[in-house]
């Protein structure tokens, strides 16, 4: 076959004509802001009737005008299910916001103060595109009045049935499919706003995530807490022998006041029990060994 009839894929946009490829699009985000605000009527606007046929309509005529009404139905259908499936990605996306947006409040609030508000500025512009996706995805999906074939194709206005005419319905089909698709390019409207603004507003959490990082490799590491609940029973050698330090001085005091002619040597020799005592405990709290 010759390649003349096979499509190519789209071409990259020139280099000299970035600029203006840049500015059509800053134009269509704002018209994807704008229509998903502004209020729509709930049908599109209604068309003249298809002229009567001026050759014979066939059965194969009515399968291909049957066939395009269908597909206008299976678009319909596409559009909702992938307006459905950004829900999904919002679900994702609004807890990790919510989580990301307390930790900054919470957490960061005395180190980078510049890089807090830059961080913090990038979450709210996440936060109102999300919001403004899931309003574009909630039209997409809002029940949408479609055209369709009912009684009036078979049934006249006194209630008798019609004689069958395969160009009356052809051009049934046909107009009903004609509408349907005029509310289909209304739906793929908002689908595309829903699509474009939850990416952009990953792409601001994505950059967001950037500072917070900063952020976080910039707080102090919390020390270690530990809370030992209940009696501990602690022994070593260290501390039978500061007790029974601490047990001599007591009998000595006890024999002291026992007896109220006590020798000066024995006042001594209690005086340096207790000095002894007080280095023990002054090296224990230092942290060395006792000798």
């Amino acid at each position: 076959m010759s390649p003349r009839f096979i499509a190519e894929p789209p071409l990259p946009v020139r280099r000299g004509s970035l600029k203006t490829f840049f500015r059509q699009m800053l134009l269509r985000f704002r018209l994807i802001v704008w229509q998903i605000v502004v209020p729509f009527n709930s049908q599109p606007e209604k068309i003249d009737s298809l002229p009567e046929p001026t050759a014979e309509v066939t059965d194969a005529h009515v399968e291909q005008c049957r066939w395009i009404f269908d597909q206008a139905e299976e678009r319909r259908v596409h559009l909702e299910q992938k307006a459905q499936s950004t829900f999904g990605l919002m679900v994702f996306l609004v807890p990790l916001l919510a989580s990301l947006f307390v930790f900054i409040i919470s957490r960061a609030t005395t180190s980078g103060t510049a890089i807090r508000t830059v961080t913090i500025g990038l979450l709210v512009v996440s936060v109102i595109l999300l919001l403004l996706g899931f309003i574009s995805a909630v039209r997409a999906v809002s029940v949408k009045a479609t055209e369709t074939l009912f009684l009036q194709s078979v049934i006249d206005e006194a209630g008798q049935f019609l004689e069958y005419n395969r160009a009356f319905r052809a051009r049934g089909l046909l107009y009903c499919a004609a509408m349907n698709q005029a509310m289909n390019d209304h739906l793929a409207q908002f689908v595309k706003g829903a699509h474009i603004l939850t990416a952009a507003a990953v792409v601001a959490l994505v950059v967001a995530a950037v500072p917070t990082s900063v952020v976080l490799s910039s707080l102090p590491s919390s020390p270690a807490q530990t809370k030992i609940v209940g009696p501990v029973d602690v022994s070593s050698p260290e501390l039978i022998a500061v007790r029974d330090d601490v047990a001599n001085p007591k009998q000595d005091m006890v024999k002291l006041l026992s007896n109220s002619r006590a020798a000066e040597d024995d006042l001594k020799l209690l005086d340096a029990k207790v000095g002894e005592l007080d280095a023990k405990f002054s090296k224990m709290q230092s942290g060395r060994p006792p000798d």
